[in-house]
Order: structure tokens, then C-alpha cells, then sequence
């Protein structure tokens, strides 16, 4: 009999035809039988994806929120001993790259730990290539555990030929479990892969490896991808023989992690032979461990299914034997820290007072240097908030650990595709409240703008001129800004609005650390890009836009959903379409989630 604490009780259950039945539980979990039929096999599944480096957990400030893999060890082994089904532990991909101590170890550090907490299989993902492949090399030839992909050709003779296999199979109590991985087709963008490595189409190695498993003898097969969650929706609808896929890549915030319960956590989808493919990801850095629970009939489908992620919270136990070896690590990390990287010529402004209501010179330089990282991906403008820039910098040398206080919180660099018209809006909600320094502020290259703080809030921006012309408000423009803003922070709910959303994984902090060691001694100056003031005569004024607030919480990242109404039909036919399980929604007196700000930007 499942057990449950006084803090997680059973608040109903919804009958949904054909033999469904779903139980919701007080703590936002559910579990979902899909069949009343006794199953043959249950495995609980603990997943992680995109940790980026993050050994330590990600702090707010000097508080830790969540995360850190001594506590996220202590709960692995908690659930272990406390679990007498089989369990997999597995990575959706995206150890490599995030905070310094990728920059000293080239992920060895996150090895040493994942080595030690058991991790079974891991995918390849597009960061893992950041530093060329050697250090990719040297990562898998350490690895306890297999290193996947099966769409990466490697050329004889490059070091990574004959390391990366596409499949492998765990047994679990005499069951075959079939896993085969992916990574983004464009990591030759992305990434730093070199000569001699090709990435071909994640759907037709989706389908190579499901027919080359199933001719193994599996039991029941596990797609370990690092392609998004939109590419995984897809490859669920169109690839048939899959029971989960379990994902990483696109950040994305699942059920109890984002507070809106959207998407919900797993989502359900139906695959070409009408079959439930489970789809689940476990958003980032190790704020929280993935944790579903799934129970199979004879023939590998799945018929029960239950989502209960946990929040890697600082309260939770550490491991103390992790927390040593990290103390050992973390000397060289403050050596790093008193690096010199460059120079300034003159002081870098990033006063609050300033950065959150003008232009200046070190939000020129940020700006820029986000704009000259992503110039090769088709990026013509820069947007970033002012709240995100938080000391300046005196003339002289800098430091690393100067860097890091301008540019705390770990933001990575994100590409949006915005019409004109999306651009003057997302400039709109910068200047909307100047008066009270708030950290919307935008700090921008590759454009200027004029705004009239006299104007109505939501209609300010009186000019905006790109290439020495008034903007196209009808053309597109590939915009880069950072991740924070990406999901609707600050009020720029229009960027969560914005086509081809892509966050690039490349530290904010990393890319102006190597912009000032490319041009030092760095002299930015104020150069008028943002004006106060009322439109040139010549400017038609521009279209007032209704003022977009700050959410509460983060978006829903992975496209539109259905009510939950659609399980009245639930059952092996009623998934077909693909809609997802929207568990949030099930009843009217369902509790408010609290709002719980993810990444603090005041």
C-alpha cells in the first residue's frame, strides 16, 4: 500500500473512462492509471538535465535557494534506501559549462560527483563540445556510466571516434530497459565541436535507434535527449515504440517547479501506434530532482504513472563526504576569482541609480559584448535589463571576481526573433518605470531610441532607428537579451511572445570576461544610443501598447495546452492529438500556489 504523509494526502480522484482513473494529491502531485490491469514491471526514474556545472547550490545574493549536488546526493541516496522497486538515475545532458568551476576543471569536478552519486547513463548536449572535444574525450573515458548520443558522426581519427555510442540497455530485476540519446542538431553552431563532426536529424536517429533496440529484445525503450521540449513533443508524436522521453536543453520548468503547474509534470502523449509516450524534463542546475515513478504492462507499455519531483532545498541534509571534496575544489575557484582579465581605461559605471535610468558606459559594454557573441547567429540588436548589471567598475585592472559582482546571476545569453513593432514594446516596458529605478531599465547595441518619460507609461518610446533609418515596425530582427528576460522577467512578457526563443547556455559573466580580454584596455563611452526627449519631427509617432506587467511567476515555456477537460476521454485512444495532461486544473478549490520569485533582480 502506497504511503502517505499528513503533508501529502489524497484531495480527490477523477474517474476518465475507459478503465482511467487520476489521483490528485495535496502537494500538487498525481498519479495516473491508464489501464485497470495488473502491471508486470515498476521502475521509479530520478533524472536531471543542464546542470551546468553547478557544484554549489545557485544562490539569491549570499542565500542559497536550491540546488547543490552534496544535498542532491543525500536525497539520491534517501530515495534508494527507501525504495524497494528498481531505480534509474540518468542525465539529460549539459554538465559542462555554467560557473567557474567548469572554467578550472572542464567538467572533471562534476564528473568526480556524478561518478559518486550513481548517475546510470547520460546524454550528450550541444555544451558539452564548449571547449572542443577533448575535454568531451577526457569526460567519457572517466565516466562510470555511458555517454550517449545517436546523432553525432565522428570522422576517423578525431578524438572522439568510437566514444560516443548511440544506445545502451540497463537490466533492472531482468528487464531489458532500452536508452538511446540525442543532441540539437545546430551544436555546430551552438558549440565549439571542430572539424570532423557532424550532427544529423534527431527524428530519423529517433527512429533508427527504437527499431535497432527493439530488435535487441528490450522490454521497454527511454529516449535520453537533449533537444528541447518542443523536439520532444515532436519526436513522441511521430516516432512510435517509446515509453518516456526524458529531456533537457530547453530549461523548461515542468509542474510544481514554475508555480503555474504549466506544462504540467509529465505530460502525456500520444504516439503514432496510439500508445502514451510520457515526456518529462527536470528544468536546470539542480534546483530540483526529476522523480516519476512508472508501472508497465507484459508487453512494455505503460499503465500507471505517477510525477513527484522534489525541490532540492537548502534545509535538506548534505552529504558531508560531497561537502569536503567540494571545500578542496573551491580553493583554485577563489584563485580564479582574483584572476586579471583585461583592463579599463576609465571607471565603468553600473551604479544603481544610473544603470536603472540612462545610459551608460558599462551597460554599453555589456550590451555589446552580448551583441558580439551573437553576431554569428544573425543577432543585429542587444537588450538586457539594467537591474541585471550590480557594481561598477574602477579603471585599472579587472578581475574575474569583478565580473561576477557586475553579473551575479549566472544569466546565460538568449536569441529572440522580434517584428519592430515587438521591439518599440519591449522598450516601452523598460521605460515604463523609470521614476522608481526599476530594474527594467534597458541597456542596449546595435540601436538607439528616444524616449519622453512625460508620455503615458505603456507609450514613451518616440523614435527607435536602426542603421541610421526609423525601425521597420513589420521586419523581423533577431534580438539578443538574456534568459531572465527570455521568460517574460522584468515585464518583457513580449520577448515569452517572440519567435525561434533560444537560450544559448553561454554565461553572461564568460562572454564580458572575454569581450574585455579581446579589447583592453576597454573604453566605453556614452554615446547618446539612449535619448530622453520628444520625437525628431520627421518620426511618426509610434502605436501605444498596453502595459505589460511583471508575472508572478515564470511562463509557460512549452507551447499551448489543452484544459484538462480532454481526459474525459481519456484512455489508449483518447491521447491521440498529444495534448498534455493538465493536472493544475483539475478542481475549482484547488490551492493558490504561492509566488516564489525563481531569480531575484531587484
Amino acid at each position: 500500500m502506497e504511503k502517505i504523509s499528513r503533508r501529502r494526502f489524497l484531495k480527490g480522484t477523477v474517474a476518465l473512462g475507459a478503465g482511467a482513473l487520476l489521483a490528485i494529491y495535496s502537494d500538487g502531485s498525481f498519479r495516473l492509471a491508464l489501464a485497470q490491469e495488473n502491471p508486470a514491471f515498476r521502475m521509479r526514474i530520478l533524472h536531471t538535465n543542464d546542470h551546468h556545472a553547478r557544484i554549489e547550490p545557485v544562490f539569491s545574493g549570499n542565500n542559497p535557494v536550491h540546488g547543490g549536488v552534496s544535498r542532491r546526493k543525500a536525497l539520491i541516496d534517501k530515495i534508494r534506501r527507501e525504495t524497494a522497486m528498481p531505480t534509474l538515475l540518468v542525465d539529460a545532458g549539459d554538465v559542462f559549462q555554467g560557473t567557474l568551476y567548469f572554467n578550472q576543471y572542464n567538467g572533471m569536478a562534476d564528473l568526480e560527483f556524478y561518478n559518486a552519486m550513481g548517475y546510470e547513463a547520460m546524454a550528450v548536449g550541444n555544451h558539452e563540445f564548449d571547449k572542443g572535444p577533448q575535454a568531451l574525450v577526457d569526460f567519457i573515458t572517466r565516466a562510470k556510466f555511458p555517454v550517449l548520443s545517436a546523432n553525432i558522426s565522428v570522422a576517423a581519427g578525431n578524438p572522439l571516434a568510437g566514444l560516443i555510442k548511440p544506445r545502451t540497455i540497463i537490466e533492472k530485476d531482468g528487464r531489458k530497459i532500452g536508452i538511446f540519446s540525442l543532441t540539437p542538431e545546430d551544436t555546430g553552431v551552438l558549440s565549439n565541436a571542430g572539424p570532423g563532426i557532424t550532427f544529423t536529424s534527431a527524428i530519423e536517429a529517433a527512429r533508427q535507434q527504437v527499431a535497432a533496440l527493439k530488435a535487441e529484445g528490450v522490454f521497454t525503450i527511454i529516449a535520453l535527449t537533449h533537444v528541447g521540449i518542443n523536439v520532444d513533443r515532436q519526436i513522441a508524436r511521430e516516432v512510435g515504440g517509446m515509453s518516456l522521453i526524458i529531456g533537457g536543453h530547453s530549461h523548461t520548468p515542468m509542474g510544481p517547479m514554475n508555480n503555474v503547474g504549466t506544462p504540467p509534470y509529465p505530460e502525456l502523449i500520444a504516439g503514432p501506434d496510439g500508445k502514451p509516450v510520457v515526456v518529462v524534463t527536470d528544468w536546470e542546475w539542480g534546483r530540483w530532482l526529476g522523480d516519476i515513478t512508472v508501472a508497465f504492462n507484459a508487453a512494455g507499455t505503460v499503465i500507471d504513472l505517477q510525477g513527484n519531483p522534489t525541490e532540492v532545498l537548502p534545509s535538506l541534509p548534505a552529504d558531508q563526504g560531497f561537502e569536503n571534496r567540494i571545500a578542496v575544489f573551491k580553493g583554485p575557484i577563489e584563485q580564479l576569482r582574483a584572476r586579471v582579465v583585461g583592463s579599463a581605461a576609465v571607471d565603468l559605471d553600473g551604479s544603481r541609480t544610473n544603470i536603472r535610468s540612462r545610459e551608460t558606459n558599462l551597460g554599453n559594454l555589456v550590451a555589446e559584448a552580448m551583441l558580439a557573441k551573437a553576431r554569428s547567429a544573425g543577432a543585429t540588436l542587444a537588450i538586457t535589463n539594467g537591474g541585471g548589471i550590480r557594481a561598477s567598475i574602477p579603471a585599472g585592472p579587472v578581475t574575474v571576481g569583478q565580473i561576477l559582482e557586475v553579473l551575479p546571476f549566472g544569466n546565460t545569453l538568449a536569441l529572440v526573433t522580434l517584428t519592430g513593432a515587438q521591439v518599440i514594446e519591449a522598450l516601452n516596458n523598460g521605460v515604463s518605470q523609470v521614476e522608481s529605478g526599476a530594474g527594467r531599465f534597458p541597456q542596449i547595441a546595435g540601436f538607439s531610441f528616444t524616449y519622453d518619460p512625460s508620455l503615458p507609461a505603456a507609450s514613451r518610446v518616440t523614435s527607435v532607428t536602426v542603421g541610421g533609418a526609423p525601425i521597420d515596425q513589420n521586419a523581423d530582427y533577431i534580438v539578443v537579451t538574456n534568459n531572465f528576460m527570455l521568460t517574460g522577467g522584468d515585464g518583457y512578457s513580449v520577448f515569452t511572445r517572440g519567435r525561434n526563443q533560444v537560450d544559448t547556455g553561454f554565461i553572461l559573466a564568460d562572454v564580458v570576461e572575454e569581450y574585455i580580454a579581446a579589447n583592453s584596455p576597454v573604453n566605453p563611452a556614452v554615446d547618446g544610443r539612449i535619448a530622453v526627449g520628444a520625437a525628431p519631427a520627421t518620426t511618426p509617432a509610434q502605436p501605444a501598447t498596453p502595459a505589460q506587467p511583471t508575472p508572478a511567476t515564470l511562463p509557460n515555456t512549452g507551447g499551448a495546452l489543452t484544459p484538462l477537460a480532454w481526459l474525459a476521454g481519456l484512455g489508449a485512444a483518447a491521447l491521440a492529438g498529444g495534448a498534455a495532461l493538465q493536472r493544475s486544473a483539475v478542481a475549482e478549490e484547488a490551492e493558490t500556489a504561492e509566488t516564489e520569485l525563481v531569480e531575484v533582480e531587484k
